[in-house]
Order: structure tokens, then sequence, then C-alpha cells
């Protein structure tokens, strides 16, 4: 079971702009430091802010865990709340919720919705099972559905080829073939996974323009 095409494109293309939420990454020998500058600016700026269960993954139930990394902001979070008894939760729960919901290796993406000028909503997404994801990666909606301000680099002499940026790659951009780490750039949505998990520190994050 799965999204249809024509599920996608009567309820998300074109109804929608999503951007990827980079995970920026410092170094302090093995220690990960997660800043998340961007993403804990669109929820600073929130004044009502609400959590709720990933309403893909209840549908499909491909990967269930985390569940509560879907959050609402302002209007749509007071709406929700209203409507499906979503709860409540401070900044730095939500900060948290994205911090667990990284580790998971899901994608962050901000939705803002057709006719709004804010983000709506941030959703932790997998490629099983989000329509925006699911969009992009089997019928190419990527150029309407999803935009990303980053890309990563890689660092070819310092890469073990380990294996490990393809495990936490969503979106196909990693591959090991022959014992070799291939990376396609174009496929790349820069959300950021590669980077911070890369024991060799061989992938930076660079701006795609």
């Amino acid at each position: 079971m799965d999204w249809t095409k024509e599920e996608l494109e009567r309820h998300y293309v074109g109804k929608m702009k999503v951007v990827t939420i980079p995970v920026n990454v410092s170094f302090s020998g093995r220690q990960r430091i997660l800043e998340m500058n961007e993403l804990e600016d669109i929820l600073r700026s929130a004044d009502f802010i609400a959590q709720g269960e990933c309403d893909c993954r209840k549908k499909f139930g491909k990967c269930v865990e985390p569940m509560d990394g879907c959050l609402s902001l302002n209007d749509e979070a007071r709406e929700i709340v209203k409507a499906t008894g979503s709860k409540q939760i401070s900044l730095s729960e939500a900060l948290e919720s994205m911090r667990r919901t990284y580790e998971a290796g899901l994608v962050h993406m901000a939705y803002t919705f057709e006719g709004e000028d804010q983000v709506g909503q941030i959703c932790s997404c997998c490629s099983c099972c989000c329509h925006s994801m699911s969009a992009a990666l089997r019928f190419g909606y990527s150029d309407h559905v999803i935009s990303s301000k980053f890309v990563a680099s890689n660092d070819g002499e310092k890469c073990i080829d380990c294996g490990t940026c393809v495990e936490r790659c969503q979106f196909g951009a990693r591959e090991i073939i022959d014992g070799r780490l291939v990376y396609r750039g174009e496929k790349c949505f820069g959300c950021g996974l590669c980077a911070a998990m890369c024991p060799e520190e061989a992938i930076g994050m660079i701006s795609r323009k």
C-alpha cells in the first residue's frame, strides 16, 4: 500500500511548498552537537505549537517510531488542538522532539500551505510513508513539492567507504558499488543526516546556489 499518483496530485502537489530543514552539526571529538538553528528560529517565532502523531506513518505503518514528530504552528496548531485533541507543547519540548526524530534518521520538513506565507507545520518525514517524499522519489515531483537550500559535499580523501551515510540517506543519493561510495549530488536534498553521522567527518553542507 502506498500513495497513488492521483492522490498526490489531488491533495498535495501544487497545494503546498515543502522546505528541507538542514541539521547543522558541529563536532568536538566524537561528540555530536545539534545546532538546528533554522528549525529553532521557525519554532521560536511561533506563538502556539501543537504536537501530534504522524498521519502518514499511521496510515501505512511501514515505520512507526518515533510517531510524535509532527508539529503544527500558530493558527494551524490551534485548529488541530480543537479538532483532534493534540496537545500544546513548549519550545523546549518541540526541540527535544526534533532531536529525537533526527536521531531516528527522519528528515525535517517545513510545510507552507497554499495561500499562506508562514510555515504551518513541521514534520519528521520518511521515504516509505511520507506523501511529499514519496512524490519526489517515485514520480519526480521534487521541483514542485520539495526545495532545499543546501547540498552535501564529499571529501574523497577522508571517505573510507564505510556506508554509514548510505544508511542515513532517505533520497537515494548514496550507494556502495563494488566497495566504493557513489554519491549522486543531484538527488541530495540537503537534510544533513549523512554529515551528522559520518565517522570520518568527510561530508560537509554547502549552499545550493
